[in-house]
């Protein structure tokens, strides 16, 4: 079976920001969608091992880097594949170019099996995967960085209650729609302003429908921690990395 998948895209109106190019959410969902097709094409997908095992598979880290944001109905291809397999853990890198090859922006994701009794880790072999699957040298090979600065409540900048439209097939907040969240927390100022270069987002804990969530903010030269809690729970860190124009 082959370890690569690939999709091509046109860039449409409603996945672009007001300079006509791509958002962050919209390289987000392209990222997720790419992922999650690559699992089908793998016979690995939710679907999948949620009937056969009882397991879905969740998200853990999400780095992007970008080289130039596509804009609006530009013709993009993507390209998702495996680049490592441990024991709990799946890691696979996309990349999206533009109709002459040249790479657009590129993501390095981390998955892991959950059991949906008991909400635990499983290990892979224990789930539908093609073990003997050969794994693709990846084209990110930096390291996820460590998001683990201190906030306190002088630095809550937002609530967001989680509605059924943020929630997906595994009954829990959508990992795009964390991104969403993120985004909202910046106004005009900063985005007419600077670029994004990175950005990156770990997923700690699961979140659900009716919770009201809080969002907390940290501002650096050229970078902006968050941290998304419920409760006393934390749910996502994130860190965008900044360039001005």
């Amino acid at each position: 079976m082959r370890n690569e998948y690939k999709n091509e895209y046109n860039v449409g109106y409603t996945t672009v920001d007001r300079n006509l190019n791509l958002s962050l959410v919209g390289c987000a969902t392209i990222i997720q969608d790419m992922v999650t097709e690559l699992f089908e094409h793998l016979e690995t997908d939710n679907r999948i091992i949620k009937d056969e095992n009882n397991a879905v598979w969740v998200l853990t880290k999400l780095k992007i880097h970008f080289e130039k944001y596509p804009i609006w109905k530009q013709k993009v291809q993507a390209t998702s594949f495996v680049t490592n397999k441990s024991k709990i853990r799946v890691q696979n890198n996309t990349k999206v170019q533009d109709e002459s090859g040249n790479i657009l922006f590129v993501a390095k994701q981390e998955s892991c099996p959950i059991d949906l009794t008991s909400r635990k880790i499983r290990k892979i072999e224990t789930i539908k995967f093609p073990l003997d699957l050969e794994i693709k040298e990846p084209i990110v090979e930096e390291d996820f960085e460590k998001i683990n600065n201190e906030f306190g409540k002088e630095n809550i900048v937002g609530k967001r209650e989680v509605y059924y439209t943020d929630t997906d097939y595994s009954k829990h907040t959508n990992n795009v729609s964390y991104v969403r969240f993120i985004m909202n927390m910046l106004n005009s100022e900063i985005l007419d302003n600077n670029i994004i270069t990175d950005f990156e987002i770990n997923y700690i804990n699961e979140s659900k429908e009716g919770q009201l969530l809080d969002i907390y903010r940290k501002d650096y030269e050229n970078k902006i921690d968050f941290l998304i809690k419920f409760e006393e729970n934390e749910l996502v860190r994130a860190r965008i990395k900044l360039k001005k124009l």
